[in-house]
């Protein structure tokens, strides 16, 4: 037992993990070296104290939950939530928990994933970014191209007729065929570069999205909004939108449904957003956010300080939930006074 207890005590402070054990009270009983090479406090200023009063104020709520469950014997793998380091400054820590129910106590261990949340943060801008430049070259070029052919084709077809030749039929159709193609490119564009975002508002936009996706797509789709919706923070309608966005892709490309229904509710003081598809539904039990463009919806909605859920919606379709908030969410590395009793 001495031996193991030795190998144990090395181990837990040669980690680069943070680890710690933790009471049922939630204060620190255990934490090794790698919490002051990380966030800066010592043992003697973690010791004790209240695990929750480090944790940043807008995640105290799934925090303290997710404590909950764990010292109801509910493992907990992958929790994420931003802990404040002795100069003020916000880390985010991934954390895995269990409860151990001959001690009575929580054993976790947490990883910075700080440096991983702005590298999702840059990919995911840079991939705005490139969105926006598609569709200005598709507006720009492509649709003025078209355009021009189209005006050609039209001429051809009036002198044609002028002359009684049979050949007009075939050009008109051309010219009819050719404005299709206008429509289809520019409603591709603004898919890809909503330029009336900022000026219409969120509720306009998805209004517009519902609208673009009944008329490319064998789908009927519906958008709902509560009246007098407020308009938010440019930055979190943008992502709203993306989000929205890529929901009703996912349920076009896989859901093979036959409605998309797209609402925008106001919910006790919080924003809702839900994309609901009548198609074959995620896998039962599926309710973890999974998947590459799930992981960009859930990574959107973290960073303007929303929660998402995707769910099965009863024996047939998928729910894309999200809640967020009305104000402008605080930055991701905000620094915050309140400070542990």
């Amino acid at each position: 037992m001495q031996q193991a207890e030795e190998e144990l005590a090395i181990s837990f402070a040669l980690s680069h993990d943070l680890l710690c054990v933790v009471a049922l009270d939630g204060r620190f009983e255990r934490v090794n070296p790698a919490w002051e090479g990380c966030l800066g406090w010592t043992q003697e200023d973690l010791l004790h104290r209240d695990f929750l009063d480090f944790v940043h104020p807008d995640d105290l709520a799934d925090t303290a939950a997710q404590v909950g469950r764990v010292g109801g014997g509910s493992a907990t793998i992958g929790f994420e939530n931003r802990f404040r380091g002795k100069d003020g400054a916000d880390r985010r820590l991934q954390w895995n928990a269990a409860f151990s129910p001959q001690r009575r106590v929580i054993c976790a261990s947490a990883r910075d994933v700080t440096r991983r949340e702005r590298l999702e943060r840059d990919l995911i801008e840079a991939g705005d970014r490139e969105k926006e430049r598609m569709g200005r070259e598709l507006h720009d070029g492509l649709c003025q191209n078209l355009a021009g052919i189209a005006a050609l084709s039209a001429t051809l077809a009036r002198k044609l007729a002028g002359r009684g030749d049979p050949a007009a039929a075939a050009a008109a159709e051309i010219t009819a065929l050719l404005q299709q193609a206008i429509g289809d490119a520019r409603d591709l564009a603004r898919g890809l570069n909503p330029v009336g975002l900022a000026q219409m508002g969120l509720a306009a936009a998805l209004e517009v999205l519902a609208a673009n996706v009944e008329a490319l797509h064998p789908v009927a789709c519906a958008f709902a909004c509560d009246r007098r919706f407020p308009r938010l923070d440019p930055a979190v309608e943008a992502h709203l939108y993306r989000i929205a966005q890529e929901a009703v892709s996912n349920a076009v490309a896989h859901g093979r449904g036959s409605r998309i229904g797209v609402s925008l509710r106001l919910r006790d003081g919080q924003g809702s957003l839900r994309i609901r598809d009548n198609g074959v539904g995620i896998p039962r039990g599926g309710s973890a956010v999974a998947g590459i463009g799930l992981d960009t919806m859930d990574y959107r909605a973290r960073l303007i300080g929303a929660r998402l859920r995707a769910q099965r919606a009863g024996p047939k379709g998928t729910i894309v939930a999200c809640l967020f908030p009305l104000s402008s969410p605080p930055a991701m590395e905000r620094r915050h006074v309140r400070k542990p009793a």
